[in-house]
């Protein structure tokens, strides 16, 4: 499991309401992890878009089978990682989205 930084993730939520362009929107996040799993899983399966899917291995909220249904998705399963990121991970994936942006 990656270290948890109580002080970092504390911060993090502090400063999510003032970087908001609008309150209800995070409800959005909610709302998601309120639906039925299998609308979810059906849900995402209709995206077309080449995705970049990253991962927490740990991630109590939303389980791998949400990760898994993005057809042609490139997944990265993050060993340790829950439902936050944690900033020990942004080098790690700064290159995961480069890798799969950059252009041949």
């Amino acid at each position: 499991m990656l270290p948890f930084d109580d002080r970092e993730y504390r911060a993090m939520e502090e400063r999510a309401p003032a970087r908001a362009r609008d309150l209800r929107a995070g409800m959005n996040h909610l709302r998601a992890g309120a639906a039925p799993e299998e609308r979810t899983v059906r849900d995402l399966a209709r995206i077309t878009a080449p995705a970049l899917v990253l991962h927490g291995a740990e991630d109590p909220t939303y389980p791998l089978p949400h990760a898994e249904a993005i057809p042609g998705a490139r997944l990265v399963v993050i060993e340790g990682l829950g439902h936050a990121l944690p900033a020990a991970l942004d080098s790690r994936l700064a290159g995961e989205i480069l890798r799969h942006t950059a252009t041949d």
